[in-house]
C-alpha cells in the first residue's frame, strides 16, 4: 500500500506491473541471445506494435511513426516546411511545440489567454477564417493550465479555410479518447511518458498524406529505406521520421500499456478523470483556494491549478499528496488509477488548511 496519494499524471504516469514485466521478459532475453531476438523484434513485433498504435489513434499504419519523442518528431517535422509559412502559436503553450518555429524564424501569430486559462478562441477562428494564417498548431490540453480546445471544431474550420492543423497531444493522449479518422488533424505527436503511462523514451507521430505530399520529409531514419526492384533506396513516409535504432524496451513497454488501456477502455477513462476533477471542484466551493479558470469543467481536462499562497502547496506536500510544485502554482491532475477516496482526502486536506 503506497503512503502517499499521487495526483501527478501530469508530470509523470504510473507504470503498471504488468507493462514493466512484459519489456523486462524482452530484455532478459538479450542476457544470452541478444541478436536473434532483435532480428526476431524487427520481424515480429515491430510491425505489430505500429498497427497497435495506429488502431488506438484511429490512424492508418502507414501514416504512423514511432519515435523518442515529441520533441524529435516536432523538430523533424519543422524540418520539411518551406520556411514562408504563417503560423499560429499559443504564447503559454509547451517551449517544445512553440521554440522550433521560433528559432526557424517562422511568421508567428500570437494568442493567449488574458486570464491564464481561457485561450483566445476567438482570434483562432479569425485567423483561420480570414486566411491570415498557414498553420495553426495548439496543444490538445495545456500543460500550464489544463485547458482543452476542441479538436473537432478547430480541425473542421482548419479544413475548410485550407490552414494547416498540428496538434501536440502529450497531455492528452491516453486520457481522453482521440480518433483520428474522424478529426482534421494534420500533424499529431505525443510523448508517452504521462497520460499513456508507457515510461520515457517513446513517442507517437502521425503524418496526414496531405501533409506528406505537399511537405516531404528531409530527415531519415530506421524505415526510411526500402527495397524497390532490388534496389535499397530513400522512400520518403511517415516512417522517414523514425530514428536510426527503434527503442525495443521502450515500444515493448508502450504496447502492453495500450493494451491495458484498450481492456479498460479509454471512454470510461475519460469519464472516471473528469468525475474526479468535477468532484475536487465542487469540494473547493467556499474554500478561499485561487484556481486558473472557474468551478466548472468547461473547456477543461483532469489537469486542475490552484494558486500556491499561505503555505498550500507545503501543507499538502506534509499531507503526502503528491503534485506538481512550480512557478507560485500547483498542478493537480488525476488518472484512472486514482479514487474518489483519495480525491475526498485531498479536499478535506484544504478544508483543514482554512478552518
Amino acid at each position: 500500500m503506497s503512503a502517499h496519494i499521487y495526483l501527478n499524471t501530469a508530470s509523470c504516469g504510473l507504470v503498471a506491473p504488468a507493462t514493466l514485466a512484459a519489456a523486462n521478459k524482452l530484455y532478459a532475453s538479450f542476457e544470452s541471445n541478444s541478436s536473434t531476438r532483435s532480428e526476431e523484434w524487427r520481424i515480429n513485433d515491430e510491425g505489430r506494435i505500429r498497427q497497435t498504435i495506429a488502431s488506438f489513434i484511429g490512424a492508418r499504419v502507414n501514416n504512423v511513426a514511432m519515435v523518442p519523442n515529441f520533441s524529435w518528431a516536432m523538430n523533424g517535422i519543422i524540418q520539411s516546411l518551406k520556411g514562408t509559412e504563417r503560423v499560429l502559436l499559443y504564447k503559454r503553450d509547451y517551449p517544445s511545440f512553440i521554440e522550433p518555429f521560433r528559432i526557424n524564424h517562422s511568421d508567428i501569430t500570437w494568442v493567449d489567454a488574458p486570464d491564464g486559462f481561457h485561450m483566445q478562441m476567438d482570434i483562432v477562428r479569425d485567423a483561420i477564417c480570414n486566411n491570415r494564417v498557414d498553420i495553426v498548431a495548439l496543444s490538445h490540453v495545456q500543460w500550464s493550465s489544463g485547458y482543452k480546445i476542441d479538436l473537432k471544431e478547430v480541425g473542421d474550420l482548419c479544413k475548410a479555410h485550407g490552414v494547416v492543423f498540428m496538434v501536440d497531444a502529450t497531455q492528452s493522449m491516453g486520457a481522453n479518447v482521440i480518433d483520428l479518422a474522424e478529426l482534421n488533424i494534420d500533424v499529431f505527436a505525443a510523448s508517452n511518458y504521462k497520460w499513456m503511462n508507457a515510461g520515457f523514451g517513446t513517442g507517437v507521430l502521425y503524418v496526414a498524406d496531405a501533409f506528406l505530399a505537399k511537405y516531404p520529409p528531409v530527415v531519415g531514419g530506421h524505415n526510411s529505406y526500402k527495397m524497390v526492384d532490388g534496389v535499397m533506396g530513400y522512400t520518403p513516409s511517415a516512417q522517414s521520421y523514425e530514428p536510426g535504432h527503434p527503442n525495443m524496451f521502450g515500444l515493448t513497454v508502450l504496447e502492453s500499456a495500450i493494451n491495458y488501456k484498450n481492456e479498460l477502455g479509454v471512454a470510461g477513462i475519460e469519464q472516471h478523470n473528469n468525475e474526479l476533477a468535477a468532484m475536487l471542484l465542487g469540494g473547493m466551493q467556499g474554500l478561499p483556494v485561487k484556481l486558473l479558470g472557474d468551478l466548472t469543467m468547461r473547456s477543461r481536462s483532469a489537469i486542475i491549478y490552484l494558486i500556491d499562497e499561505d503555505g498550500l502547496g507545503d501543507w499538502i506536500k506534509q499531507h503526502n499528496i503528491v503534485v506538481t510544485q512550480r512557478n507560485g502554482f500547483l498542478r493537480v491532475s488525476m488518472h484512472f488509477y486514482n479514487t474518489i477516496e483519495e480525491v475526498q482526502a485531498l479536499v478535506g486536506c484544504l478544508k483543514r488548511k482554512f478552518a
